[in-house]
């Protein structure tokens, strides 16, 4: 048998590496597009991933559609009852002023034109007795103390109540008068020109007729005495003269000369004293104002120098600090006179305690509002430092003595059969009417007593549902 055959070991090395050779070059391209397919093919899995998570967001079945669409479910609100004191009360903002407010307009005497001539004070500023405010064409307006409106011209030979509070308040300001309280004599003319005086102007007159007339009385007056003393002289004479030289009937008529003269002085000089009571210094009234107290204020000055006097001049105030606001109709219904106020100023941190001491008709203010004016006095007086004063007053409107059981306001229904009450919720979670009488409200809570039992502090009422 023949044996193997010899191999050329030169050839059969260059057999195997041009085998080996050959097999390098063609798989690398095959590895590189291999390796290209796998990474398009991951490609495409993610593209194919998020376009699936996107179609997600925007398409919708019907029942989706029909569930987002849907309201969302609802939660019944409730709210324990409970037992407390329930109070109402009414916040408004006030003003501090004096509790009575005076318009004064002077006129100018005489029919004269009235202008406002000069201005001795300012809004908002304190007065004393004795002041002049202003003038008018000339003339002064005096602030005096007092409680009686002037109403006439206080002339010399008047009497009554308005002439002694003149008298009292010349007095006080260092003018006194020896005349009887409440008539107005020489004396009380010349306390009145001596204040004038003092102000710097010359007190007014009755006027230029009342002036003539006395010069005319006192000139007749003057003459009677001139005939008086004639007719003394001749009857003086033939008395002197003796029975031998004058008749009985001369020194009859003599006498009756002299009787005659004595009449005539006597009523004329009657006369001229009724005349000098009724003239002289007096005090018009268009330039004086009577102030309950002192110091007073200046609320408003309406004018400037130079201008026509248009009403109302000036605004005054005076009298107890008292505090003044602004109800609308529907706070009006929760107060009355009497109840009681806290007054607080956040400016300067006091507080008062006081009452409503009156509430005004409704009536429509400047600027159309239809409101009530509402009085506060205080119980201990007002520093006068607060007038003007802007402050907060809290009015408890209504309260109970004592804790009460009590829901919120929106708990409160009236039943189809009139009845008022409320929707208990039991644990379950099952609801019941309560019929209730409902008390004071305040706070946004009702006092109530359940009619025949069935709500206790700690149940649950029914106020309303909510969304979840």
């Amino acid at each position: 048998m023949p044996g193997p055959r010899p191999v050329n070991s030169e050839a059969g090395s260059q057999t195997a590496a041009e085998v080996g050779t050959e097999g390098s070059g063609d798989a690398a391209p095959n590895v590189r597009r291999k390796r290209r397919a796998l990474q398009l093919i991951v490609l495409v899995a993610v593209l194919v991933t998020v376009t699936s998570l996107l179609a997600t967001g925007w398409i919708r079945s019907p029942q989706q559609r029909r569930a987002e669409a849907a309201p969302p479910a609802l939660t019944v609100l409730t709210a324990p009852v409970e037992y407390r004191v329930l109070k109402d009360t009414v916040i408004v903002r006030g003003q501090v002023g004096a509790g009575g407010t005076i318009e004064v307009t002077p006129t100018a005497r005489d029919g004269g034109r009235a202008v406002l001539t000069g201005v001795r004070t300012k809004a908002g500023a304190g007065i004393a007795s004795g002041t002049v405010l202003l003038e008018v064409a000339g003339r002064p307006l005096i602030a005096l103390p007092g409680r009686i409106p002037v109403y006439r011209d206080l002339r010399p030979g008047a009497e009554g109540k308005d002439v002694a509070q003149l008298q009292r308040a010349l007095r006080a300001l260092g003018r006194p008068s020896p005349d009887n309280s409440g008539v107005f004599g020489n004396g009380t003319k010349t306390a009145l020109e001596a204040f004038y005086r003092d102000l710097g102007y010359d007190a007014a007159t009755t006027g230029e007729d009342d002036a003539r007339a006395v010069a005319d009385a006192a000139s007749g007056v003057r003459k009677a005495k001139r005939t008086l003393s004639e007719a003394v002289d001749e009857r003086d004479r033939l008395r002197a003269a003796g029975k031998r030289t004058s008749s009985a009937e001369a020194l009859r008529e003599a006498d009756r000369a002299v009787r005659y003269a004595r009449e005539d002085l006597a009523e004329l000089q009657a006369n001229l004293a009724a005349l000098e009571r009724r003239s002289g210094p007096m005090l018009p009234m268009s330039e004086v104002v009577f102030l309950p107290s002192f110091p007073a204020r200046v609320e408003k000055l309406n004018g400037a120098v130079g201008q026509d006097v248009k009403a109302p001049l000036i605004t005054l105030s005076g009298g107890e600090l008292v505090v003044q606001a602004k109800l609308n109709p529907a706070q009006r219904t929760l107060l009355d006179v009497g109840m009681t106020v806290a007054v607080n100023s956040e400016l300067t941190g006091d507080s008062f305690m006081g009452s409503v001491s009156s509430i005004g008709a409704l009536r429509q203010d400047d600027t159309g509002a239809r409101n009530h004016q509402l009085v506060v006095k205080t119980k201990k007086p007002l520093p006068a430092a607060m007038a003007g004063a802007d402050v907060r007053l809290t009015v408890e409107a209504a309260s109970t003595d004592d804790e009460v059981l009590v829901v919120p306001v929106s708990a409160i229904f009236a039943s189809a059969d009139g009845q008022t009450a409320v929707q208990k919720q039991r644990p379950d979670g099952t609801s019941e009417r309560v019929i209730v009488t409902v008390g004071v409200s305040g706070g946004g809570y009702t006092a109530i007593k359940p009619v025949n039992g069935g709500l206790e502090n700690g149940d649950q009422v029914i106020l309303g549902e909510a969304a979840k």
